[in-house]
């Protein structure tokens, strides 16, 4: 898309398409197209260039990485540029700010991350180098190899000094192992404490915190301390609990283009007892600079094709509709408030599908027209973590209500509620929020009304990242209160 083109995106109309509302047109004082570069300070602006490149595999075929997919990712923004590649193996990269540090990855077709980049070091064999800088439009051709990807050459990119351990020397990330001053020979150590990998730069800021070679927003571990980020209080290791309003500069936080991004899973036994059914609520919050014509989901067709979303009929009634990976911002789509630029969207999943294990999402912005569009992407990665489904155990004598099961596996570390319905279905009571280390909580005797009948449930859930936005929670059938 040619410069002139970009510009004008950024000054479009927003169209909140299904609610049919136009919202006035936030102008942006730069928003840089293809080729362009904007002085002015704005979300998202610089200098951007489509880059062009085919990848092979180990084994030297093109054709072999069909239906892959690759994605560029800032150094400093986790913000993504993301391509499907072709048959003959070619991708491109579209809108890639090359003004901004790069690093590559590999995802399968299903969207699951399987190679980081990896550049060796001209004069240390115990580290290698993931960020680069493109000066050209071609990329040297990569070559997948595994757990890591490799550039044929280094024309046209300069490579940067972030640096990821490797101390076997094979060329691939060590993962989570500490770089250490040793292996960072007459490289300055200015950062400041703390600082994980001892790379010099300081974990609030490094996009690597634990120097194993994967970025942060790709990483479920950030500091390497053996407890996944969805369970860490502090993943990335810089003493301020993530939770905070001091805490905005992990994974889901963005700086630039939307203010967070918040995916949850829940799993839910359906009222007929015929199995469980599965839910992903995503949603995200656009910064006030930034005017797409659309806000929307990518990612693995397993996961996300056939997936469906209830809304109201014209009589008020609930209606089952097929997902079109949209996120909406009309108040009817559990996103807040019309126009107030959170948009979201609450769907089933088809066949009780689960997020894999290191399988990506990506919540895209869209620019330019519905002819000509373009994305910029923010990525979400799911843990290495299968949830199970929980009942739980009433005791009428002493009102005690007893969790059963083992939510997230071993940990422990999350929370658990009840919530008491009448028998409209309607809430009338919620317990404070119950360690997972204790298994029962007795239910006060004023909010239980002799005569009167009730159910309740129990929800298992992980700590907010987002405040008001569990990653996951695992629901227990609703049971009758005798």
């Amino acid at each position: 898309m040619a410069g002139s083109e970009a510009k004008d995106a950024c000054l479009r109309l927003r169209t909140n398409i299904g609610a049919s509302v136009i919202l006035a047109a936030l102008a942006l004082a730069g928003c840089g197209g293809a080729g362009d570069s904007e002085s002015k300070a704005c979300s998202l602006c610089g200098t951007m260039n489509d880059l062009r490149g085919s990848i092979s595999s180990k084994t030297g075929s093109q054709a072999e990485m069909a239906a892959w997919v690759v994605a560029a990712f800032e150094r400093d923004s986790g913000i993504a540029r993301v391509s499907d590649i072709d048959s003959a193996g070619l991708y491109t990269l579209a809108h890639v700010r090359t003004d901004h540090p790069q690093t590559l990855a590999l995802f399968t077709p299903e969207y699951i991350l399987q190679g980081v980049l990896s550049v060796p070091d001209d004069n240390n064999n115990k580290i290698i180098h993931q960020f680069v800088q493109f000066t050209g439009a071609q990329v040297p051709k990569l070559i997948s190899n595994g757990p890591i990807i490799t550039f044929q050459s280094l024309d046209n990119m300069k490579v940067t000094k972030d640096v990821a351990a490797d101390a076997n020397s094979d060329g691939i990330p060590d993962g989570g192992k500490t770089i250490g001053a040793a292996a960072l020979t007459g490289m300055a150590l200015t950062g400041l404490a703390p600082d994980t990998d001892l790379d010099g730069i300081g974990n609030d800021k490094d996009p690597d915190v634990n120097g194993d070679g994967i970025i942060n927003w790709l990483d479920q571990d950030d500091n390497g301390n053996g407890i996944l980020d969805v369970f860490d209080g502090d993943q990335n290791g810089d003493l301020v609990n993530d939770s905070s309003p001091q805490g905005h500069n992990t994974d889901q936080w963005f700086k630039e283009g939307v203010e967070y991004i918040a995916v949850q899973f829940e799993l839910t036994p359906k009222d007929d007892g015929t199995g469980n059914e599965t839910t992903l609520k995503f949603t995200t919050k656009v910064q006030d600079d930034v005017t797409p014509i659309a806000v929307q989901i990518r990612g693995a067709p397993t996961l996300l094709n056939a997936a469906t979303y209830t809304a109201k009929d014209a009589q008020g009634n609930d209606t089952t509709n097929t997902w079109n990976r949209q996120l909406m911002d009309d108040g009817v789509s559990e996103d807040g408030n019309p126009g107030d630029r959170v948009f979201a969207k609450k769907v089933t999943l088809a066949n009780a599908a689960m997020p894999r294990a290191h399988e990506t999402v990506f919540f895209e912005l869209v620019f330019g027209s519905k002819a000509a569009p373009w994305y910029i992407d923010f990525p979400y990665t799911f843990p290495d973590l299968r949830p199970a489904a929980i009942t739980s155990l009433y005791d009428a004598n002493t009102r005690t209500v007893r969790l059963v099961g083992a939510p997230f596996g071993s940990i422990k570390d999350f929370i658990w509620i009840i919530n008491l319905l009448n028998s409209s279905g309607s809430t009338v009571w919620t317990s404070q929020a119950v360690s997972g280390i204790t298994d029962q909580f007795v239910i006060p005797e004023n909010f239980i009304q002799a005569g009167q009948t009730y159910k309740y449930e129990v929800i298992a859930q992980t700590l907010d990242k987002i405040p008001g936005f569990p990653s996951y929670a695992i629901h227990t059938p609703k049971y009758d209160l005798r």
